[in-house]
């Protein structure tokens, strides 16, 4: 299986420093890959994702590699992260580690909703299971107000105003069933209007949605005020976003709370070897 990379891995490992009896909670887990680099050094690893997918990709993956036995899978958000620590950890943790990007297989996988490529869904939900609301019905119910509101305060998407009237003018003909169909409705409008882009017309869009979708901004301001209360006084944390909405949160926060942070972002070297580390944003810190 061609599994997600983890990003910006040895400046975590490097931070953390794990040693074998510590415990780490990766309240992201995706694909398993930070966790893997923490449990080869000997220390104890939960692992929470709020998509089993995810969650069994890793785990198996932890297992094939011989370093289960430090390991313990948890599914669920890590918006409920301190009722979850208290009734599976319920002891300080060593560090924590946040990486709020979408793994790999989100990304590109059909069926889901994520890629602009996807011929079968408008999905976005991390948990069908245990959430209700869908990128579709967003789209194809909302009025024009409502979807200003999150492509404009989620994104900063600056043609905001006729990207949703070519939305709703095609919704009223058909409605819009997957991402590859809302990706070709922004892509014709930019064809339209003769106009360039560095990065795929509807990447703002998407990113609206799946914000709106999985409450992802509500989540980071729930996980980041959590944090002091479970992990050690000399605890490490961190936290790696992926575009400004996400980095914003948690930089106003360290300094509203006056925590001294170091800021990291991949090299060269590693974008090369994986393009979707480009836009990452790593922020370390100690919560002494």
């Amino acid at each position: 299986m061609n599994y997600h990379q983890p990003v910006l891995a040895p400046e975590i490992i490097n931070f953390f420093d794990p040693k074998p009896g510590q415990v780490y909670f990766d309240v992201t887990l995706g694909n398993g890959g930070h966790s893997l680099e923490i449990l080869k050094k000997g220390a104890i690893v939960w692992g929470l994702d709020a998509d089993p997918l995810n969650l069994k990709i890793a785990a198996d993956r932890i297992n094939d590699l011989g370093l289960s036995q430090n390991f313990h899978p948890l599914l669920g958000n890590f918006n409920r992260i301190f009722t979850i620590w208290k009734k599976e950890i319920n002891q300080p943790l060593d560090g924590i580690l946040a990486d709020l990007g979408l793994s790999l297989n989100q990304q590109s996988g059909q069926s889901r909703g994520f890629s602009f490529k996807d011929t079968s869904s408008l999905d976005m939900r991390l948990n069908p299971k245990t959430q209700a609301l869908t990128a579709e019905e967003i789209i194809n119910t909302w009025d024009k107000d409502q979807l200003y509101q999150i492509f404009t305060k989620y994104t900063q998407e600056k043609l905001a105003k006729p990207l949703i009237f070519e939305i709703i003018k095609a919704r009223q003909k058909k409605p819009i069933k997957n991402g590859a169909e809302l990706s070709q409705i922004i892509s014709s409008y930019y064809q339209k209007k003769h106009y360039s882009s560095y990065h795929q017309p509807a990447t703002k869009i998407f990113l609206a949605l799946r914000i709106a979708v999985n409450h992802e901004f509500e989540n980071i301001n729930r996980l980041l005020t959590a944090l002091p209360k479970i992990v050690k006084s000399d605890g490490k944390v961190a936290i790696i976003s992926f575009h400004s909405g996400e980095d914003r949160l948690v930089k106003q926060y360290l300094q509203k709370n006056n925590y001294l942070s170091k800021k990291f972002l991949p090299t060269h070297s590693e974008v090369k070897k994986n393009p979707l580390s480009r836009s990452a944003i790593l922020r370390l810190y100690n919560l002494n």
